[in-house]
């Protein structure tokens, strides 16, 4: 159930278009004369775009979050109103130009998008909460020159500072990446997606468990039982089977901590 940036990208898309098609062809944004097919093309592109939007609104809204001391998911409550007024004032506009834009009817189309807006929240933040407690099982890819260490009882960084964002009794973390605005916590045998900056989660992790390996990861030292090559880069092979890069400057550090 693990996606890539790319394909989490692409599945948000798909989800957007399909919903877009629905609302166009209600016509819940739309003239109450305009035809099937302008109700159709208003849907979709109105949905892409708003998606667009609200999506770069809220890494300022979260942004803003962060500032004032609370979590980054607050910033959807900046994102949300702004981007639905923004796609409000674009279909009046189309519709009527700006008389039509700073007219009456934004007080009715409005409220409609701002619905539109809060359910697509309520659906992504589903989504994902469905998929941060789905189990997470992953297969090791097979390099050239493993070098094997003795495997010893894995038991990751227990009782963090970071658990206080994840469900209760959630296990040892044994590695945490980033996935767009969002940090994949990874523990033997599931994972947990949190909305924060990568470099909060790592704050939040202990110094002395662990250290980060690469831009996007951070790993647990009691988690890696080997690492190998595969070509000129450098991985660490987890106790729960992931395959974790190290980039090249890291290397040196991680030798004389004895890691490898």
């Amino acid at each position: 159930m693990r996606l890539s940036s790319r394909e989490r990208l692409l599945a948000e898309f798909g989800v957007v278009v399909v919903v877009g098609a629905a609302v166009g062809a209600l016509g819940v944004l739309s003239p109450a004369d305009a035809s099937l097919s302008a109700r159709l093309l208003q849907g979709l592109a109105g949905a892409a775009i708003a998606w667009g939007v609200v999506r770069l609104l809220a890494v300022v809204g979260a942004a803003m979050a962060r500032l004032v001391g609370v979590n980054a998911i607050w910033g959807y409550a900046f994102a949300i109103p702004l981007g639905s007024a923004l796609l409000a004032w674009a279909v009046l506009w189309l519709a009527g130009g700006l008389p039509a834009a700073l007219g009456e009817g934004f007080t009715r189309i409005w409220p409609r998008s701002l619905l539109i807006g809060l359910g697509f929240f309520a659906l992504f933040f589903a989504l994902y909460w469905r998929a941060g407690r789905a189990n997470a099982r992953f297969e090791t890819p097979q390099g050239d020159a493993v070098a094997t260490g003795a495997l010893a009882e894995t038991k990751g960084a227990i009782d963090t500072a970071l658990h206080n964002s994840l469900p209760a009794s959630f296990p040892p973390i044994l590695a945490v990446s980033v996935e767009d605005h969002y940090v994949r916590v990874i523990a033997e045998d599931q994972s947990h997606l949190v909305l924060m900056p990568l470099r909060d989660a790592f704050a939040l992790l202990p110094p002395d468990e662990g250290m980060q390996v690469h831009r996007s990861w951070w790993v647990a030292r009691s988690a890696v039982c080997a690492h190998h090559r595969k070509g000129r880069d450098l991985r660490l092979s987890l106790s729960n089977g992931m395959d974790v890069p190290v980039s090249r400057a890291m290397t040196g550090p991680l030798r004389e901590a004895g890691w490898l």
